[in-house]
């Protein structure tokens, strides 16, 4: 009974205290699928995760109406000034490799949100562990940025209660 309790005990913490990881990885970039949800709502979302991050979106590329295409399709360009102060200290140039990127499309029934693999970018000043620390604070929090967007349209478990 011991060994139940403290199995369930592990179980309800895990999912009470985390959330799903709905990243999946293709090369070069990270991404995560919505299905069944309007683009407007699920974009909206994304914006307040960017933002609850401390993130800002600078720009956001309307590439639907660039391209002329009926799908919606956006590249939200993104900016954090603690980052960038903190980036600039490790390495001048930083201006070269930022803003980051989130885009965010629709494709048949899903809407798929992707970032850069930031890491690629980082390994080209791997000699700068401080810089490579760095930028791989930065890629964790754009893949929390789409875990926690994605977790807002997953469908949650119930718990039993005890």
């Amino acid at each position: 009974m011991k060994v139940f309790l403290t199995l369930a005990i592990l179980i309800f913490s895990t999912f009470a205290f985390s959330y799903e990881d709905h990243v999946q990885y293709e090369s070069g970039y990270y991404y995560v699928i919505i299905k069944k949800e309007k683009f407007d709502r699920v974009n909206a979302e994304l914006i307040e995760q960017i933002n609850k991050h401390g993130w800002q979106v600078i720009h956001t590329i309307n590439v639907d109406k660039t391209i002329n295409i009926s799908k919606p399709y956006k590249t939200h360009l993104l900016c954090r000034g603690d980052y960038l102060k903190k980036g600039l200290e490790y390495f001048k140039l930083i201006g070269v490799i930022i803003p980051c990127r989130i885009t965010i499309f629709q494709d048949k029934d899903y809407i798929k949100i992707a970032v850069e693999d930031i890491r690629e970018i980082a390994k080209m000043y791997r000699k700068n562990s401080k810089f490579y620390r760095f930028m791989m604070d930065v890629e964790f929090e754009m893949i929390d940025i789409l875990n926690r967007t994605a977790d807002k349209f997953s469908k949650k478990q119930l718990i039993p209660q005890y």
